[in-house]
């Protein structure tokens, strides 16, 4: 019962991670690939669950500092092979009586060693099918890892508790070491069953000329960390020349709009984020897109940030009292509800109708295209 606990915390502290890690992952996979594979995705976020459950059951549960302080248990086993001794010692099992036998597997002299093995066998697996490791580079990770588990042990996790709750066993390093190369051997038995390599690298090659909206998504996330952190080391910068940060934050947000989208466009028909996952700005048919396009583009597909810009740069000069500033208020807030919802449906509309041209496309007659080569 104690290990399915540590798998129901692993389980509710997955989603937290998976979606802490999405956009690295596919940003790195339109990167690389011009494409992301499902099956790298199931296998890696998968991989990930399997590695936290297995640090829980290595950790979990957490006793009190008051409760280890106390213990005067031993912190280690430097001898090998305790565990065959111990279970020749303390095994209840009689060759001849075939009664012992089931409570020879339900003992702790069985049960611990086995879970060490089994520990790691996944990790075989996923380094020979996913990770397309070699015997021998299984043989040293399966290793490393189980010293990893074993030094965050004997360190009390890395120093929070004052000694050892748990003993540093080598042992268990040799355990895990077999597992990890049990799971080696038993992934070649699957193997024929699971996606070739060559058959991954065909299908990306061709997902790579498509042009994806969560690719589309990646790019303009990449471009918006851009946007804020210039716009944020302008205002720095605004601050240190000891300027009014209210009345230069309009300007400085519409020039960062510039600076980072629209003149990189207009120089090399990319953003920094289209440059990382492989798309330019061409015309509907094909050819680069002239600079009227893409200004075009600019205006309409970042309108809910221009347009407040600009008027958030009038209002800062004019008198907050006035009848004008209240208007330009409401100019802005309906501008800014009627973008979203327009945008928003666009963007519904293009979730599940892949061939769909976003408004701004449209309006522009520009679209974005796969350079990925």
């Amino acid at each position: 019962m104690v290990y399915l606990f540590d798998i129901k915390m692993a389980m509710i502290i997955f989603p937290f991670v998976a979606l802490l890690i999405t956009f690295p992952v596919l940003l790195w996979h339109y990167h690389r690939f011009g494409a992301v594979s499902r099956w790298s995705i199931l296998m890696l976020y998968s991989f990930i669950f399997y590695l936290m459950c297995a640090y829980f059951l290595i950790i979990l549960p957490l006793p009190s500092v008051a409760e280890v302080a106390k213990l005067t248990t031993p912190k280690y086993n430097l001898q090998p092979l305790m565990f065959v001794r111990q279970f020749i010692k303390y095994s209840p099992l009689q060759v001849t009586n075939i009664h012992t036998w089931i409570a020879t597997i339900k003992s702790p002299t069985v049960i611990q060693p086995l879970f060490n093995v089994f520990l790691t066998i996944p990790f075989g697996f996923y380094l020979r099918a996913y990770f397309r490791k070699s015997w021998r580079q299984t043989l040293l990770m399966a290793f490393c890892l189980s010293l990893f588990f074993e030094l965050t042990q004997l360190s009390g996790d890395y120093g929070f508790y004052p000694r050892p709750y748990r003993l540093f066993d080598v042992d268990d390093l040799l355990l895990n070491t077999t597992g990890g190369i049990v799971g080696f051997w038993l992934t070649g038995w699957v193997l024929p069953l699971l996606p070739t390599s060559e058959h991954i690298t065909e299908r990306l090659q061709i997902q790579s000329r498509q042009v994806s909206t969560f690719r589309h998504a990646t790019a303009l996330v990449v471009d918006l960390i851009s946007l804020a952190m210039v716009n944020s080391g302008l205002l720095i910068f605004a601050s240190l020349a000891r300027l009014t940060v209210e009345s230069v934050a309009q300007p400085i947000a519409l020039f960062a709009l510039i600076l980072v989208i629209l003149l990189p466009q207009l120089a090399w028909h990319q953003t920094l984020g289209m440059r990382l996952v492989h798309l330019k700005v061409t015309t509907v048919g094909g050819e680069l897109a002239p600079t009227k396009a893409i200004i075009t583009r600019w205006l309409i597909g970042y309108s809910m940030f221009i347009l407040p810009a600009v008027i958030g740069s009038i209002a800062a000069v004019i008198d907050h009292t006035s009848i004008l500033y209240s208007i330009l208020g409401a100019v802005m807030f309906i501008y800014v509800a009627i973008v979203i919802i327009v945008f928003g449906l666009d963007l519904m509309i293009d979730l599940f109708r892949p061939s769909h041209a976003l408004l701004f496309e449209r309006w522009s007659k520009t679209r974005l295209q796969s350079s990925y080569a």
